[in-house]
């Protein structure tokens, strides 16, 4: 790897470190303030708020830092226009869409508790989706400093509004299960404003009356629909996870308060401790793609690079799943004070290896431009996940362990695809996928 991608890599990094401590601390924080039941329902409607999102935030960042890396600097002003005017129209139809289906989709997760914490995410849709495309522009610039100074930024005041609005509800005696879940959700809206303001102080845009070029809009959206779509299986996955598990959970002899306490130990505890590791690979996965990209034609140097893109994912992933496995004991029983998350830890504590590879491979997958042949994929995995869960978590000696085998499952499933489908690219001649040429 060239010295510039490591340094940005270490740069992002470091960023990540940040972000994902705070991260860490909040699930933490929330987890000892708020109830397991409280914490289940704010994670099923985080699931169903996220497949909502996904629209102006899935694809959007690595397309803005592809366009960017390809054009000249005097277009680049033009991509980061047609960016935020895309970001935009979309935002204009689909947050309306989520406050009138909110109380449906409440509905068909089996608690209405659920209502406040999907419809609260409305306005984050613009918010979120202008920040990816600024995001994108700067990686696409090779200048990470600017987006990792506002996701620190983010996570800050999401960290200290989420903490701050929890704790002042249980003490003036409103804590409500409802109103206590929907309260991060707010805290992530009004952190998204300040970050937005950021990037538009940081990177300002003369005002003009004339929209952006056709042309620009047009290859924005072909080259993020298929990453959209992929992204839209996986998060499909999870809300039908949250759907499915504790409805599964309920038939293994549960009760509806269990079986929503037992997802939010899933979902809102294990899960992110499987996730640390994207500390170091969510920084490789950025600055991977616009430098596969620069090497598409370049076979030998990129095939260098993927190799030390995977062993480096590799051994932090191994390192993650040694450690969590270790400190199964101490991590369920110390930190989040449930002694349930112990044995939960050790079984699917492999799910770090997997998800650390897989970060590095959407990476390569998308500066190589094969996102739509990596769809199939995707889906493959996602039906794998939700059969699986459907088979295994009903039955009463696996219940939600069920539940970490069918992910572990899924996910193993999509790193095979990819790895051949990389495999085969790199192969030939001309790597090129029909959407990017």
């Amino acid at each position: 790897m060239k010295a510039s991608l490591r340094k940005q890599a270490a740069l992002i990094t470091c960023a990540n470190a940040l972000t994902r401590g705070m991260g860490f601390c909040l699930h933490l924080l929330l987890a000892r303030l708020m109830s397991a039941e409280a914490l289940g329902v704010m994670e099923m409607a985080g699931s169903v708020s996220m497949l909502a999102l996904t629209p102006v935030t899935a694809g959007i960042p690595t397309a803005m830092s592809r366009m960017t890396a390809q054009r000249p600097g005097v277009d680049r002003e033009n991509v980061l226009r047609a960016g935020l005017h895309h970001v935009r129209r979309l935002s204009l139809v689909l947050s309306p869409v989520l406050v009138v289906l909110s109380p449906l989709l409440a509905w068909l997760l089996g608690d209405q508790r659920t209502l406040p914490a999907i419809a609260v995410n409305a306005p984050a849709m613009a918010l979120l989706g202008a920040c990816g495309v600024y995001s994108g522009y700067c990686i696409g610039l090779g200048q990470a400093r600017l987006p990792a100074a506002c996701e620190c930024a983010e996570q800050a005041v999401r960290l200290g509004l989420s903490v701050g609005l929890v704790a002042m509800a249980g003490r003036v005696g409103s804590g409500d299960i409802a109103v206590t879940a929907a309260l991060p959700g707010l805290s992530e809206v009004i952190a998204g404003a300040v970050v937005v303001g950021l990037f538009r102080r940081s990177l300002p845009l003369p005002r003009r009356r004339d929209r952006p070029s056709v042309a620009l809009r047009r290859q924005l959206t072909r080259l993020s629909l298929p990453m959209m779509l992929s992204r839209l299986c996986a998060t499909g996955t999870k809300a039908l996870e949250a759907v499915l598990l504790p409805l599964c959970l309920r038939r293994s002899g549960l009760s509806q308060a269990a079986a929503t306490a037992q997802f939010g130990l899933l979902s809102g505890m294990a899960l992110p401790l499987m996730l640390l590791p994207g500390i170091v690979t969510g920084a490789l996965c950025t600055v991977t793609t616009p430098a596969v990209t620069r090497l598409e034609h370049r076979k030998a140097p990129l095939r260098r690079m993927m190799r030390q893109l995977y062993l480096s994912a590799a051994l932090i992933g191994l390192g993650a799943t040694g450690a969590v496995g270790a400190l199964a004991g101490f991590l369920g029983a110390v930190v989040y004070r449930q002694a349930a998350l112990v044995p939960l830890l050790r079984v699917m504590c492999p799910l770090a290896l997997l998800l650390s590879v897989h970060q590095v491979q959407f990476g390569m997958v998308a500066g190589l431009g094969l996102q739509q042949r990596a769809l199939p994929g995707t889906i493959l995995s996602s039906a794998v996940t939700l059969m699986m869960m459907a088979w295994l978590c009903p039955l009463p000696h696996l219940r939600i362990y069920g539940a970490a085998l069918a992910l572990m499952a899924g996910r193993a499933t999509g790193l095979v695809w990819n790895g051949v489908l990389l495999a085969r690219a790199v192969r030939r001649e001309a790597p090129c996928d029909q959407l990017s040429c």
